[in-house]
């Protein structure tokens, strides 16, 4: 029978151990973002993961959480609030290092999604709602279309999976094939445009399903939204959740927040960079919690190890954790353009091309760099002026019409390679240079002459 004194010892040692155990588990966290103990993560709302899941050809690209947000509802209240998530914003993922959100999703699925949002933004996630992306299709086709005034003229045509964007601007009525083009654009704003679009499409989904003439829809909706969506919600939550968004959307309006962040490039990739302290600031408030101590500390500590990870990677010496991502990003314009040669070789393919080079001389990149041009100056003399000067510089010019006005000119390489880059950083006149790295764009760069030319 033991003594008091080995009773009294014994519970030292088992407290010593467990402090122990607590503060390894805080200074040595599993490779994930998160230096929060997952006890520690808020939970005072119904926090619900929302994924939009882009599904490509599995020979070519693993599936993309292409639209990734979190509903925090306020079971008691009734009140939801939303958070868009970037799918560039840079996080490291478990098992696979430093990389962007949606990438989780071809790693490891729902679960790892679900796991790295949670390091991430510091909070309990509960529930999942997955959508088919291609789904959104035939729901906009189930609901009568969709009214969507488009904000500039949009245009974008991938080979690799046949995919076009061809949208004018104004309102427009709109079937499920031409909205996706909509939510799907990305422009010089990147992942931020694309969020703001994506809102307005849910916004106008919203306003045909509430309108007074969508009961003659209701059976062809509700088979839609069977076969598009996949969740753990239980039904009384659902029904909750979404008198919740109706009332809200009735008094002010459907309020989406978005990661406070900034973009970057890092080896060529472009990043949604978090600010985490302002991020945790962020949750704590849509959460309706109070900033403790241990909340605060571990997002200043966080904040601490992802900018010394930020600035490792730029510098190259990130000891393999950046590696993969990159390594990803060049197998995937590896199969885009094994998925473009494949298709180039057939018969109609290769009669196609045959017939448009006897036809008009076509611009191709062993002409020189290739560069398409949009005149966004809103001068069309300033167009051609510029046109001019880059021909004589010994560009080739493909001609992309005209875009909304932008006040300074743009220039956007498709490609990291640095003799490319080089090149058109010497476009004759001023301008911002950027890289969006596109394996299959038909050209080495895009130029937006601004209202900035002289």
């Amino acid at each position: 029978m033991k003594s008091i004194f080995e009773v009294k010892v014994l519970g030292i040692v088992a407290a010593v151990c467990a402090f122990a155990y607590l503060l390894f588990s805080y200074f040595n966290p599993e490779k994930g973002m998160d230096n929060l103990a997952p006890g520690d993560r808020l939970s005072l709302k119904k926090n619900i993961i929302v994924m939009g899941v882009d599904e490509r050809p599995e020979e070519y690209d693993v599936g993309r959480s292409d639209t990734l947000f979190v509903v925090m509802f306020d079971t008691n209240k009734k009140a939801a609030s939303l958070l868009s998530v970037p799918r560039d914003t840079r996080v490291r993922i478990k098992g696979h290092g430093w990389d962007k959100i949606n990438h989780a999703y071809a790693y490891g699925g729902r679960e790892l999604t679900q796991k790295t949002t949670e390091e991430l933004l510091g909070i309990k996630i509960n529930n999942y709602v997955m959508v088919d992306f291609k789904g959104f299709v035939g729901l906009v086709d189930a609901i009568g279309g969709v009214d969507i005034n488009v904000e500039k003229n949009m245009y974008y045509y991938d080979e690799w999976d046949g995919f076009k964007i061809d949208l004018k601007k104004g309102m427009q009525h709109m079937d499920g094939k031409t909205a996706i083009q909509y939510v799907r654009y990305r422009d010089e704003d990147g992942d931020i445009g694309r969020i703001r679009r994506q809102q307005h499409f849910m916004l106008a989904v919203y306003d045909r399903i509430t309108s007074a003439n969508m009961l003659l829809h209701i059976p062809g909706l509700a088979k839609q939204l069977t076969n598009m969506v996949k969740t753990d919600l239980p039904l009384s939550d659902m029904v909750d959740l979404g008198r919740a968004l109706h009332a809200m959307v009735k008094s002010k309006g459907l309020a989406m927040a978005t990661v406070p962040g900034t973009p970057e490039y890092i080896d060529g990739i472009s990043y949604w960079l978090p600010d985490i302290t302002d991020l945790r600031e962020q949750m704590v408030k849509m959460q309706g919690a109070t900033m403790t101590e241990t909340y605060k500390s571990a997002a200043e500590l966080m904040e601490r190890e992802y900018n010394v990870a930020v600035e490792k990677a730029k510098k190259g010496d990130d000891s393999g954790e950046n590696k993969e991502a990159v390594k990803e990003e060049k197998e995937l314009a590896e199969k885009k353009k094994a998925a473009k040669d494949k298709a180039a070789v057939t018969k109609d393919k290769a009669k196609e091309e045959a017939g448009k080079a006897a036809s008009k001389p076509t611009a191709t990149k062993s002409s020189g760099t290739v560069v398409r041009f949009v005149n966004c100056s809103g001068s069309k003399t300033a167009g051609a002026n510029a046109i001019s000067k880059l021909k004589a510089a010994g560009f080739t010019v493909i001609n992309g019409g005209s875009g909304e006005l932008m006040a300074q000119t743009t220039v956007i390489s498709t490609t990291n390679n640095g003799a490319v880059v080089g090149r058109l950083s010497t476009v004759p006149f001023a301008h911002k240079l950027r890289i969006s790295r596109d394996g299959a764009a038909d050209c080495d760069g895009v130029i937006m002459l601004g209202a900035d030319f002289k």
